[in-house]
């Protein structure tokens, strides 16, 4: 009898000690896993890395959306085969600026250039009697007020009037657009100074009255929503102010 009660007490024993192993190897177990609170902390925090870098490139698409479309290409109506004569529509001129940056007519179409109502396109050289009346001139026509009603002046250098000199161009249309907006800031500031290049006098000869060569200076007044010309003129005298204001007038009061 005494051998089994030492024989149940040794079998209690080692029961106790085998459930009671048991249950700290399922509690260690337990702690090696992680807890539902570190499975969410994780979780922001990818979710928060995720939004910043989400965030990072939509701020850059708003800042730059052009970088991802690529600049607008731009319209334009179907030319006539000269733009020499009432009605015509503008041939779609290349024209280079001072920074020797290329231009297309087409820029000034009222599609392209909302803010675009008359345009005014006048082929000069640096040399002509009558071309300088006319810049002298412009300086008085172009107030402030026919620029905020969409007014836009294309004042294009086509070398002496013994023929183009492209060759010293863009410097040379530099130095006279600086020299004349030093002196007049205000009204010297046309929407272009602007030249053309070799490849360009094909297309020149279409606004000339003759296709082997014009007067200079020649110049329109075009409708920037349809790109036809309203008025067309060669040569420029004295005391065209007035008259041009007028003109001027009435073409942004009915365009």
């Amino acid at each position: 009898m005494k051998k089994f009660l030492i024989s149940a007490a040794v079998v209690c024993a080692m029961f106790f000690f085998v459930s009671c192993g048991g249950s700290s190897e399922e509690k260690g177990g337990e702690s090696n896993e992680p807890s539902e609170n570190s499975d969410s902390e994780t979780a922001d925090d990818e979710i928060s890395d995720s939004e910043v870098a989400d965030s990072e490139v939509t701020d850059g698409e708003v800042e730059d959306p052009e970088e991802q479309e690529g600049p607008k290409e731009l319209v334009y109506p179907e030319v006539t085969p000269s733009s020499r004569e009432e009605g015509d529509i503008a041939q779609n001129i290349t024209i280079y600026d001072d920074l020797d940056i290329e231009h297309k007519l087409a820029e000034w179409y009222k599609p392209n250039n909302p803010s675009s109502k008359l345009i005014w396109l006048i082929f000069t050289t640096y040399d002509c009697a009558p071309c300088q009346i006319l810049k002298e001139d412009l300086l008085e026509i172009n107030k402030p007020e026919y620029k905020n009603q969409g007014l836009k002046i294309l004042l294009v250098f086509n070398g002496l009037l013994e023929g183009p000199q492209p060759e010293l161009e863009p410097e040379k249309l530099s130095n006279y657009k600086d020299l004349f907006l030093s002196e007049y800031p205000e009204t010297a500031d046309f929407e272009l100074y602007g030249y053309l290049r070799e490849e360009e006098q094909k297309v020149l000869r279409k606004f000339f009255s003759s296709p082997l060569g014009g007067a200079y200076p020649t110049w329109m007044f075009i409708d920037a929503s349809t790109m036809e010309i309203i008025e067309y003129g060669e040569g420029w005298g004295y005391d065209m102010v007035d008259s041009a204001c007028d003109e001027i007038e009435i073409l942004l009061e009915e365009l």
